[in-house]
């Protein structure tokens, strides 16, 4: 038998069983170490939602379709790839909508995971704020007093959520649905009522925008991997981020779209550095620098930067000042100190949890969010001895950030931005390194796209 045939027979096998043990729920440490608080496990609920199950699966048809028809070209003009990744980002959006509908709370939980401060957070302190200067000069100050995840994240997501609220005034047609719209369940009403109109409208539009702005990371992360890997790897590796399953199971969170930061920043800096342009490099420290203002979990990621830095020294300056120069822009305009809020954030968030156990279960939840084809795919790669850079350095990144004990738990959140750059390695080697034939690679990526809904059948992953 082929080494090709053995991985793939590995990982069909391995995901079966994972499936099964998962499904029949054979061992509560299959979910975390312990429950919350002061530990954290993923809660098993089953409620047979597969009356419903038609919709995720027509929209995995139609994914599996496109890439076999685009997989077989042997060439692909600029018009096919423009109408591929526009295809991509609709079906991803759906994939996700297909998904919610088949979960045991339906599509109309999204408003619930919105406004209610016990699973977001964010929406909940953007409705808040009265002064935007104030807010900004007093962030280190309340920030470990916000609600849920907000307590735990610089200012963006809230920002987000507060712009949402002065857009809505522009598109009326909102409104004007919003304030006949009457939730379902007691819990969301009780919230519903406390808001006002422009609110609700921003809850909704949000609900629904967020999901979109998931599916946009396809576009930076192919236009990546067609540089790095070429366009046959590009197009597997945008296929495989459909099927991420942190990316469907934690919307509307704002960390679905946190990896978009990351990926535009990292585009434009390979372009910069290509064409030895510092305005690049510069706006690519901006962007970057813009996700860090999100999230604290983008800025691991500098360390896929470094091996560029070390290659082109003259790439360190640019970066570094494009990304300077907003912190200093919203210092001098709004009293934000980065720093000091940084400082905050990591000293200040409580570390209850033991370190020993989270040194493996951050790698396996961290994993299992990312899809067993793909981590069986990347384990692989150490048996291969592959020496691809930037597999040698995510390793170290993954490596350094785990046994730092800085995150324990709920990294298959945390750590979505990580997942991007890990596809785009695995998709490479199983593209360039392994050929793997169309039909073969199909079947690694309709396992990958089972596996999110087997997660979203019996694993509660968002309330």
């Amino acid at each position: 038998m082929s080494f090709n045939k053995k991985l793939v027979s590995a990982i069909i096998l391995a995901s079966l069983v994972f499936f099964v043990v998962i499904g029949f729920n054979v061992s509560p440490f299959l979910r975390g170490p312990g429950p919350w608080p002061p530990d954290w496990r993923w809660p098993y609920q089953f409620v047979n939602t597969l009356n419903r199950v038609w919709a995720p699966l027509m929209i995995i048809s139609f994914i599996l379709y496109i890439g076999y028809f685009f997989d077989k070209k042997k060439k692909l003009a600029s018009l096919d790839l423009w109408v591929l990744l526009v295809l991509l980002v609709i079906l991803s959006y759906f994939f996700q909508l297909s998904v919610l509908y088949f979960s045991r709370s339906g599509i109309s939980v999204l408003i619930h995971r919105v406004i209610n401060p016990g699973l977001n957070g964010y929406f909940t302190e953007a409705v808040k704020i009265k002064n935007l200067g104030s807010f900004f000069s007093n962030y280190q100050k309340n920030v470990l007093n916000f609600s849920m995840h907000a307590a735990g994240h610089p200012p963006g997501p809230i920002i987000f959520y507060w712009l949402m609220e002065k857009l809505v005034n522009f598109i009326p047609l909102i409104n004007n649905f919003v304030s006949n719209l009457i939730p379902q369940h007691n819990d969301v009403q009780i919230i519903w009522k406390g808001l006002t109109l422009n609110q609700k409208s921003a809850a909704v539009f949000s609900a629904f925008f967020v999901p979109f702005l998931a599916s946009l990371n396809i576009i930076p992360l192919f236009l990546i991997s067609r540089k790095l890997s070429g366009i046959k790897a590009a197009v597997r590796i945008a296929l495989m981020s459909i099927f991420i399953p942190a990316l469907t199971l934690f919307t509307p969170l704002p960390d679905v779209y946190f990896p978009i930061f990351f990926l535009s920043g990292f585009l434009i800096f390979i372009e910069g550095e290509e064409k030895n342009s510092r305005l690049l490099l510069a706006i690519s420290g901006l962007v970057f620098s813009l996700g860090i203002f999100f999230s604290l979990s983008i800025l691991p990621l500098l360390i896929l930067f470094s091996y560029y830095f070390l290659k082109n020294r003259k790439t360190i300056i640019p970066f570094f000042m494009g990304g300077g120069l907003f912190y200093l822009a919203v210092y001098l305009f709004f009293g934000y100190n980065i720093f000091s809020v940084s400082y905050t954030l990591m000293i200040g968030l409580p570390k209850n949890r033991a370190y020993l156990p989270w040194v493996f279960y951050n790698l396996y939840d961290f994993f299992v969010f990312t899809g067993l084809p793909i981590t069986l795919t990347y384990l692989t790669m150490f048996f291969k001895r592959i020496k691809n850079h930037l597999f040698i350095f995510f390793s170290l990144l993954l490596i350094f950030l785990n046994f730092s004990g800085a995150v324990r738990g709920e990294v298959g959140r945390i750590w979505l931005p990580l997942m991007f750059p890990l596809i785009l390695i695995t998709g490479s080697f199983l593209t360039n390194k392994l050929k793997l034939a169309t039909k073969v690679f199909l079947v690694i990526l309709f396992i990958q796209a089972v596996q999110v809904l087997v997660l979203q059948e019996f694993w509660v992953t968002l309330w």
